[in-house]
Order: structure tokens, then sequence, then C-alpha cells
């Protein structure tokens, strides 16, 4: 992590943004199922100060600035409390368990659909230059330079430039781009990198933006969010077959807070658009990640109240609240195994996650 520039402190403004917003939308929904609000924390405890109270609900400033919480009544005891989200039937409940994923949702289609209308929609079947390094620039490539063909392959995906550059043995290709409107043959042999281990190209790869219209832009910020949503899911369920040993386990790996703050801060150099993308990103993971079946997260509080819709038999609250506690303590102890995995990878020197080889890296001056 590097401390000098200080831009891993990115990412308070975009993690305590997002996690306000999951908050907000378990308050805003709860209060129109009629559950009793405590508290609404901006950050977490222990508390600086109270900002406003509404209608009799404090408005609060805690000191640890990544976080926020919603303090129903009834979650810490008063179990009998009417008005209470325990006491509350499952078709009040659900509501407000689904409201936080939700709203992380909707920011990321609108975040999407801001940055596609300022700077463009990314067209997914055309691949581009984005950076070049010293040999590519010699072999003739040069930076938003759109691929389309090498050796006679019509290129639509970054995978066709890995598989077409590796099968190369380090032979020379007909690279055809288009530039400036104008398709350009390049004669290139790859170069062998020892240290990656794989022919390359050496350079960066992206998806040329092309401009839209706010309509449009709404419209791709939606399916782009559930796309990534689907991919998101994919990964996910890959990651726990690699744990059971049923597939072979993904390339990556988790990023806890730390990890999260190297990576925040690395996007976060690359420009405002880049930041906003990576914000958007990281609220579609908080959404994911909240309705996944875990106790002490939404989606296992949503399960318990199927249960009981099912069941048509309420669940002591005291016996949940148990179920959740000890969920919680199992996250605490995932999350401190994955920060001390992060502190090792910053003293290692390794980057905050494994990305998958790739023939074409990034290449940044």
């Amino acid at each position: 992590m590097d401390f000098s520039s200080l831009a891993w402190l990115a990412v308070i403004p975009a993690l305590g943004f997002l996690v306000v917003v999951h908050e907000l939308g378990h308050y805003w929904v709860g209060r129109k199922m009629g559950i009793k609000i405590e508290e609404f924390g901006i950050g977490l405890p222990p508390r600086a100060k109270v900002l406003f109270v509404r209608k009799g609900i404090p408005f609060t400033l805690n000191w640890l600035p990544l976080g926020g919480f919603v303090r129903f009544a009834g979650e810490e005891g008063g179990f009998d409390d009417p008005d209470s989200l325990a006491s509350a039937p499952p078709r009040r409940r659900i509501p407000v368990m689904a409201a936080g994923v939700i709203a992380n949702v909707i920011t990321a289609i609108i975040m999407f659909a801001v940055i596609f209308a300022i700077w463009g929609y990314p067209n997914l079947d055309k691949v581009m230059v984005a950076s070049t390094d010293e040999f590519a620039s010699k072999a003739g490539f040069v930076v938003e330079d759109v691929f389309v063909s090498i050796n006679g392959s019509p290129i639509s995906a970054d995978e066709d430039v890995r598989r077409l550059v590796e099968t190369s043995a380090g032979k020379p290709v007909d690279v055809i781009v288009q530039r400036d409107g104008v398709e350009q043959t390049l004669s290139v042999t790859p170069q062998y990198s020892a240290e990656a281990q794989r022919y390359r190209f050496g350079v960066g790869l992206g998806n040329p933006r092309e401009s839209v219209n706010i309509f449009q832009a709404i419209v791709n910020g939606f399916t782009y969010s559930f796309r990534l949503l689907g991919e998101m899911f994919m990964g996910f369920a890959m990651l726990i077959g690699g744990l059971l040993g049923t597939n072979p386990a993904p390339e990556g790996g988790l990023a806890g807070p730390v990890g999260i703050a190297r990576l925040t801060g690395q996007v976060a150099r690359s420009g405002l658009r880049d930041y906003l993308n990576f914000t958007a990103l990281l609220s579609l993971n908080l959404a994911l990640i909240n309705i996944l079946p875990i106790p002490a997260l939404d989606g296992s509080r949503i399960i318990f109240a199927l249960i009981e819709a099912i069941r048509r038999k309420k669940i002591p609250p005291e016996r949940e609240a148990v179920v959740h506690a000890i969920g919680m303590m199992m996250l605490l102890g995932l999350m401190l195994l994955i920060t001390v995995s992060d502190v090792r990878n910053i003293i290692s020197g390794e980057p905050a996650i494994t990305m998958p080889p790739t023939p074409t890296p990034i290449v940044r001056p």
C-alpha cells in the first residue's frame, strides 16, 4: 500500500457512501412498514455526536468512518415490543431486510448510467489497445487501436487475443487494427516474457467507448449491472466449489478491508471514471454478499422470515438472535484471517488479488 500518496484513503468515501446507502434502504422501507427505529448511525460506534433528531429518531455521527447502521427496536432485546422488527410478520420483515440490497443495486445502476452518459458505453464486442509498453510501441501499436483480426481470425473478446498470441509460439503474426477509421496491418512477432512465462504483445486491453444518449445510458446501466451480478454470482459459486473440491479453484482470491483499500487507491490514481466504476462494482459486491444466506447477513434474516411464513409459526426471536450472533463471530474471524493475508501481501509486495494471467497486461508508465 502506498502510504506516501494516501490514495488508499479513497476507500473511506467510497465504501462509507455505499454502506450508508444500504442502511438508508433499510431505514426508508422500515419506516414504511411501521417498524420502530431507535437510531440511524453514520460510521460505527463509539458515538461522536447526534447530528439531528427526525421524528424521534436520532441521526448520529460515529468515530469509525467505514460503515453505518440502522438500529431497529427488538434487535438487541425487547422482542415483545409490538412495533419491533422481531414482532413484525414476515410480509413486513422481508421487504425491510431486502431493501438494503436493492438500494445497492439501484445505486450501481445509476452510477453506471452516469458513467456511460459522460464517458460512453464500452462496446464489449470490440477490443482495443488501452496501453503500450516499449515493445508494443516499436511493433507499431498505438493506444486506441481496435483489433480487427489476428492471422485472419476475427477478434471480439480479450480471450481471442490471448489464445492467438499463445498459439503463435513466437512466430510472426499479421494483426489488422482499425486506427482513426482506417484499417492497418501490422506484422508482429510476439515477445516471450520469462517472468510471465508466456508470449505477449505488450499491450493492455480494453473496450472502445461509444457515445450514447441518456436513455440508452440508463438501459445499459441496468443490463450491465445485472450482467456483472450474474458473473459475480458464478465466480462466488466457483469459489465455493473450489473449497469443496468440486471444481478447480478460480484464480484471483479474496480481499478484505485492507485489500479493498489498496485496490481503491490504485483505481483512484487512474482518474475519476475508474474510481466511480470501481465504486459501482463495490456496490454490486455489497449487494451480492448481503443477500447470501449466511447468519448475520440480510439473506439469512430473509430465510428465517420465509421459514416462519411457510410454517406459520413464530421462530423464537431469542434463538434467531443467537444464530446471527454466532454467524457474526464467524464472519469477524474470517475477516481477521483475510486481513492478515492482506497485510502479508503488503509486506511481501504481492498484489491485493492475483489477477488471471494474460498475454497482454496493462502497462502503466
